[in-house]
């Protein structure tokens, strides 16, 4: 009873990602108590953050919002983003793609590109990974994290320092500056022993993540062999990277901003 009510609870901040305990006690026809508890529960989930009065799905810089909120944000930048990036792959690569949703896109776009072995941490792209036929896929272990949907930790660490890669394809949470940051410590120790399997790397990200803040530092721009971002960038800001040796790749995307505007209205 009590996870079917959490159930909905979550498809509600889905739908509506800050709420009020009014709110939700109206939506699940139960009293604040009953939701002050079920927010309690999926706070130490971590798949949600309780505010005053209320909770929200929204990231801060300690709280990641979960994987399933991610993948619905600024869908058609991340598809011009991932077109591009999967430019880079050929048949016959190894590729590491990390757990982001960001990246994730890029499968979408390598239909055509076989044979292919794909590496990843993530659980979500494992699942749709496994139906794809010419396709070898390493799943690397570890502690699963429901937020992000992904592997971690020393096992995760320890069999991708076993492995080689040509390309790997990471996003990030926030960028102040020129640098990355994630809100995990766990995550940017994994993304940083898939870096050094790789002998390419490349990071890509939509411009909204421009100016957020995330806890831990992840890395410096310039250590990627390639940034990509979406031309919705401040010029200033693109500018600035350029400055700051960052090899950057601006992607077309006026179209995809106009029609991610649409879907939120």
């Amino acid at each position: 009873m009590g996870e079917g009510r959490r159930e909905r609870l979550l498809d509600y901040l889905h739908r509506k990602p800050e709420a009020s305990v009014e709110d939700l006690a109206q939506f699940l026809a139960v009293s604040k108590m009953t939701v002050h508890r079920d927010l309690d529960r999926l706070q130490e989930l971590r798949v949600l953050r309780k505010t005053r009065g209320g909770a929200t799905l929204l990231p801060s810089i300690i709280f990641e919002a979960d994987y399933a909120f991610r993948i619905r944000q600024n869908r058609n930048l991340k598809q011009a983003l991932a077109k591009a990036v999967a430019e880079l792959v050929d048949p016959g690569m190894a590729v590491i793609i990390d757990d982001s949703s960001t990246t994730g896109a890029v499968l979408d776009e390598l239909d055509a590109v076989r044979p292919l072995t794909v590496i990843t941490n993530s659980l979500n792209l494992t699942n749709r990974l496994v139906k794809s036929s010419n396709l070898s896929v390493i799943c690397l272990g570890g502690r699963y994290d429901p937020v992000t949907g992904g592997f971690f930790g020393l096992v995760c660490e320890s069999a991708t320092s076993r492995l080689r890669a040509d390309l790997a394809i990471f996003s990030t949470a926030a960028v102040q500056g020129s640098s990355a940051y994630l809100h995990d410590q766990d995550v940017v120790r994994a993304k940083l022993a898939m870096r050094s399997a790789a002998d390419r790397s490349v990071l890509v990200f939509d411009h909204t993540k421009i100016g957020k803040s995330a806890l831990n530092y992840f890395s410096s721009l310039a250590q990627f062999d390639d940034v990509f971002v979406d031309d919705g960038v401040d010029l200033q800001h693109a500018d600035l990277l350029r400055r700051e040796k960052v090899n950057l790749k601006l992607v077309a995307a006026a179209a995809e901003i106009e029609g991610d505007r649409r879907q939120a209205c």
